[in-house]
């Protein structure tokens, strides 16, 4: 489908100035993915915290890279066709989690990482109808195909897996752009991502409980009920009630707008 539309969308813009965007930024993680990942006790033990998955991924600010391609559907670029590709992966600052824990009834240090990672591929409509001059401001929306990823690890060891979940979702930017040239531009804006808009899922079965050390775990961004040790394996797997969560991000970017060709006089 996306090939369909990549190759009509050049045959029919061919007349015009199509243009590439490349962007690397910063994602700040909303209220649902951010949060606690490590608690410590009062006795002065490190473990995982009893809302990671439950109600929140405990990530921190990351980086990510972006490119566009974008297809004016007329000359003033009141309205555009994008093709966009991205790459987020947060906690990029964090440091491990240095600290102690108690396992089998033993005292012993413990270093905890966690991360999550997205790729996405977009569809959508943008508007830049100054472009060629100094200054000019943009603004567009797209449908996104989102393939998140997310682990966590212990000890540099003990590596655990949630499976890669697909989800759709929404995406909104703006900003400016700063013409250098007559082909490159630029440009500084933001952007609103929230990938999970559809497709969230809860796996409430047993077998599919959350425990450390293996694979293809679920990451439970629906509201509902699922089984968990994560946070204390001593006591057991414990049902708890996790609920809907958003998988969202803000984005800083600031890149280069390069035009690939020139209309004919």
């Amino acid at each position: 489908m996306f090939a369909t539309l990549f190759i009509n969308a050049e045959g029919i813009f061919s007349q015009k100035i199509p243009s590439l965007e490349i962007n690397f930024g910063l994602s700040m993680p909303g209220s649902d993915m951010s949060g606690e990942f490590i608690t410590i006790s009062d006795s002065g033990y490190y473990n995982i915290s009893e809302d990671y998955v439950k109600n929140n991924y405990g990530n921190s600010t990351g980086v990510s890279i972006t490119g566009n391609i974008i297809f004016p559907l007329d000359q003033k670029r009141l309205l555009n066709f994008i093709f966009s590709g991205e790459y987020t992966f947060m906690n990029a600052f964090k440091q491990s989690i240095l600290g102690i824990t108690r396992q089998n009834n033993v005292v012993v240090p413990a270093t905890y990482d966690n991360s999550f990672s997205g790729t996405t591929v977009g569809l959508g409509f943008g508007t830049n109808p100054s472009l060629g001059k100094d200054f000019s401001v943009y603004a567009n929306s797209q449908m996104t195909l989102n393939f998140l990823s997310m682990s966590f690890t212990k000890n540099d060891i003990f590596r655990t897996y949630f499976s890669d979940s697909f989800r759709m979702g929404v995406k909104a930017g703006a900003g400016l752009t700063y013409k250098l040239n007559e082909e490159y531009s630029l440009i500084l804006g933001g952007s609103y991502h929230l990938s999970n808009l559809l497709f969230k899922n809860v796996s409430s079965g047993y077998s599919d409980r959350l425990e450390s050390d293996v694979d293809n775990l679920s990451i439970n961004d629906d509201e509902g009920s699922f089984y968990t040790n994560l946070s204390d394996p001593s006591k057991g797997f414990q049902e708890v009630e996790g609920k809907k969560k958003n998988i969202d991000f803000w984005n800083i970017n600031i890149g280069i707008s390069i035009l690939l060709g020139k209309s004919k006089k």
